[in-house]
């Protein structure tokens, strides 16, 4: 896995994801191959891990809680803009265990690419980045619907 540049800096997170898992090991194990590292981990009184503070790149924060998962409960999209999405796939079927699922990258209708990729508690994360070759095309899209876009 291409190495990111992860902020690890604590700040106000403006938004998070919490998945339950039934093995926090097992989970935070699949999370790094995904890119992420373990930020923190919090003991809870008994001394037992209460939360496993996970992070991709910055405002991309999981939190891992020991629990019941639900099966497809929980879905999060990360933005994954200028990473080879083919490639992080392949690397992240080769450690992935039978319980855990990846599909793609597939093209959506609104110039991106994703990789969608189910934990092995259920829980579904997708990795999407633009599709920069399309870009003007994207642009005229939008502008097609209506509404207060602003152009870069």
């Amino acid at each position: 896995m291409a190495e990111l540049d992860i902020d690890r800096t604590i700040y106000p997170m403006p938004m998070f994801a919490t998945f339950a898992v039934a093995d926090l090991a097992v989970a935070e194990t699949f999370y790094h191959a995904l890119g992420f590292l373990s930020l923190a981990t919090v003991p809870d009184a008994d001394g037992t891990t209460a939360v496993v503070h996970l992070r991709r790149l910055k405002y991309q924060d999981v939190l891992l809680v020991p629990g019941q998962p639900v099966r497809g409960s929980t879905t999060v999209s990360f933005a994954a803009h200028g990473e080879d999405l083919a490639r992080l796939a392949r690397e992240i079927r080769a450690v992935a265990p039978p319980t855990a699922r990846v599909e793609g990258p597939v093209d959506t209708p609104w110039f991106t690419s994703d990789l969608r990729v189910e934990d092995p508690d259920g829980n579904l994360v997708v990795l999407t980045a633009q599709r920069e070759a399309e870009q003007q095309a994207a642009q005229e899209w939008a502008r097609s619907f209506g509404g207060e876009f602003a152009e870069r």
